[in-house]
């Protein structure tokens, strides 16, 4: 059997083998039909062997895909979310002007990534000879594809039963060249012999590791932590202790520890509600690509909403929001270790915030925000990654969320022209 294949150039996902796409150049009423009055016999038909099936204009009809385009494009009205994908969304990436041009209604299928460029090809079953009155139809059009998935594996097998051969008799030439010059070398009368069972016991040796008494203990511990070999004649005693943490490590530990636990949930989140693949291809058939970011207000009780994103509102608790609020009045960023020339500042922002909380522990709470070898403020700028991330997706939250690396400027990209600060 013949196979035919379809190269796309900068396809905008990545092809799994086991997609299979309805694909045409115009609106072929029988097929679009077919398919329409028989989609969940063929959903089922090709789950049943492996395959997951899409038909682009009912692409964006699935239970969860509302969500995911709110999420990936929270600025689109409630009409534009009920708008359907065409069928030839694919047929601007062919790469081949006159397959482009002369496509007929088919299924492509085991699509697999061509290097690094985006470039994909596919399998190709026309639906040129498939007579669609038939009742039998739908089992000539799988027994099609069948068919067709068998060559190309069985071409796939030969390609590399003829590597391999290749292969083999490289590897035999190279062989019958090295004997042949063994041959021809004459060999010192004076050479060393090797002694070849002693030098694979010192290699063995060197490579078993230590097993001394205090490679398990703390001192083994830390040197290992720090790379660094354990000597021998350090002997960890039997009746050492570890040291008490104080309040302050343990404190950290905890920081680190919430921390995890704020950007495990949010990356939680993140993969529920991302669009992947073909469904965020599909939906850029009709999103903008220049992207409109949304005006920031804060009302004078302190909330965060975004009017141009449906009226979203960002929540966060106080304190992280008295340090989004300090970055918001610094765009030129703020640099992690001179958080502290920045205490006074933040404690007042806290405190509106906080307005019935004793003023102690205000003060306990801003020294650890600003405290350069702590966790805290981490702790934080994670808290309010995850406020914005778990509304919309991250390619516009990027403009929105604190930024930076430790040790380094801290900043919101977020054009202050955008923030609106309603007395």
């Amino acid at each position: 059997m013949a196979i035919n294949e379809i190269l796309f150039r900068e396809l905008p996902f990545r092809p799994d083998h086991n997609q299979v796409f309805y694909i045409e150049n115009g609106y072929d009423t029988d097929a679009n039909d077919f398919i329409r009055s028989r989609y969940f016999d063929l959903k089922s038909m090709f789950a049943h062997i492996g395959m997951d099936f899409y038909y682009l204009p009912y692409l964006l009809r699935e239970h969860d895909i509302e969500a995911k385009v709110r999420y990936y494009a929270p600025y689109l009205s409630p009409k534009l979310l009920v708008k359907e994908v065409q069928s030839n969304a694919f047929v601007p990436y062919i790469s081949d002007s006159d397959t482009k041009l002369n496509l007929k209604p088919s299924f492509i299928f085991e699509g697999t990534q061509e290097g690094y460029s985006g470039d994909a090809r596919f399998l190709q079953v026309k639906l040129s000879d498939i007579d669609f009155t038939r009742s039998d139809a739908l089992d000539g059009l799988m027994c099609q594809i069948m068919q067709s998935r068998e060559a190309y594996y069985l071409e796939m097998m030969r390609n590399e039963a003829r590597h391999y051969e290749s292969a083999v008799c490289y590897d035999m030439r190279q062989m019958d060249e090295s004997d042949s010059c063994e041959m021809s070398m004459p060999s010192p009368s004076a050479a060393p012999s090797l002694d070849i069972e002693r030098i694979e016991e010192e290699r063995s040796a060197r490579r078993k590791p230590k097993t001394s008494k205090s490679s398990t203990g703390m001192l083994g511990r830390i040197l290992r932590r720090f790379g660094l070999e354990e000597d021998n004649s350090l002997v960890e005693s039997d009746d050492y202790q570890a040291p008490e943490k104080t309040e302050e490590e343990l404190a950290e530990e905890q920081s680190l520890i919430e921390t995890a636990k704020v950007l495990r949930e949010l990356r939680m989140t993140v993969q529920r509600l991302r669009l992947e693949g073909v469904s965020l291809m599909a939906i850029h058939e009709f999103i903008d690509k220049q992207e409109p970011l949304s005006r920031m207000v804060i009302t004078p009780d302190y909330r965060i909403f975004l009017p141009d994103y449906n009226d979203m509102e960002i929540e966060m608790g106080a304190l992280p929001k008295a340090i989004y609020f300090l970055y918001l009045r610094y765009p030129e960023g703020i640099i992690y270790k001179h958080m502290q020339d920045y205490y006074n500042e933040l404690l007042n922002i806290y405190k509106q915030l906080r307005p019935n909380t004793d003023e102690a522990r205000l003060n306990i709470t801003i020294t650890k925000v600003v405290n350069p070898l702590g966790n805290a403020l981490n702790e934080n700028i994670a808290r309010i990654r995850k406020a914005f991330v778990e509304k919309f997706d991250e390619h516009l939250a990027n403009n929105y969320i604190i930024t930076g690396e430790r040790g380094s400027q801290y900043s919101i990209p977020l054009d202050r022209d955008l923030i609106i600060w309603e007395e």
